[in-house]
């Protein structure tokens, strides 16, 4: 398919830059932390991850508490990391 190395170098480099895009993109913000540091390892994160001292600390989080059932989109009590993300998008003030 490639019959230059400098197209697979461009495509290698492409898919690099894709790649390095998107796990920026999912490390969170100043705003709010990434699902990641939040649910320790695990698929979902129940309510008691949301301490006051991240409240505190990330504006986005602040309500997140008092609007469960609304970032809870499947309604199982937990949120994982595509409702988390969801929510944590978008300004609730």
């Amino acid at each position: 398919m490639f019959s230059s190395p400098r197209y697979t170098l461009l495509a290698i480099a492409l898919a690099g830059a894709a790649t390095f895009a998107t796990a920026a993109l999912a490390d969170g913000s100043k705003e709010y932390p990434a699902f990641a540091s939040i649910a320790s390892g695990k698929a979902m994160i129940d309510r008691d991850a949301i301490t006051p001292a991240l409240e505190k600390k990330y504006p986005r989080l602040e309500g997140l508490k008092m609007h469960w059932d609304d970032a809870d989109l499947d309604h199982d009590g937990k949120l994982n990391q595509k409702e988390y993300d969801d929510y944590v998008s978008v300004s609730h003030n």
